[in-house]
Parts: structure tokens; sequence; C-alpha cells
């Protein structure tokens, strides 16, 4: 989980700030510019393995954008500046999307039944 905020906050600081609607180009899942008045600030994938699991898009208010809208993405302080704006804001919001779907499969004696 932990390598997976890491590669959401590196693809927050590869995101414009001025994001409208994105679209993670690993899953194809979207993911709205607002969320309950927060702004969105990228998206990234989990993977386990070969599978990507979800999506994840970090949301936050408009005083996080706007401190972190100066940094570059190669700044070696970055995701410090990341973590610090984030813990510092009034809300900061999470929204994972699952990519990967469950099927359920019973098995019989007299053979494999999909449900």
């Amino acid at each position: 989980m932990r390598v997976a905020l890491l590669a959401l906050a590196v693809a927050c600081l590869a995101a414009s700030v001025d994001a409208a609607a994105l679209i993670d180009p690993a899953t194809k899942i979207k993911f709205d510019d607002n969320l309950d008045g927060l702004s969105l600030f990228g998206v990234g994938v989990r993977k386990k393995g070969p599978i990507k699991v979800y999506s994840v898009g970090m949301y936050s208010d408009k005083e996080t954008k706007d401190s972190m809208s100066s940094t570059a993405k190669d700044d070696k302080g970055a995701m410090s500046k990341l973590r610090d704006s984030v813990v510092s804001a009034n809300a900061t919001t999470f929204l994972l999307k699952m990519n990967f779907k469950v099927v359920w499969i019973q098995v019989h004696p007299r053979g494999v039944c999909q449900d």
C-alpha cells in the first residue's frame, strides 16, 4: 500500500495543477475533476504482479493545490512538500475505483459452474 501511495504522489506531481477530468492511462478509469468541492491532483494505479487491481485519485483543497503549484516534479523535496501540504490541508480524500473484477467459481464433483 505504501508503494501505491508513493506512486500516486509522484503521479500527482506529474499531473497538471489545472487538471480537468483525468483518465488513468493504466486502467482507463475516469476520475472527475472535482469531488465535494475538492480538486483532483492526480491518479495512480495499484498493481499486484501483472494485475492492475485499482486506480486511486487524490483530491484536496485549493490551498494545498496552490502550495504545490510552484513545485517542479523533479524537485528532490517535492515528496516532503506534498506530504506536509496534505497533512496541513483542511480536507484531502483518496478515491479508489476497482479495476480487478472477481469472478466466483464453484467447483462441483461433476465439473465447474460459474456464477
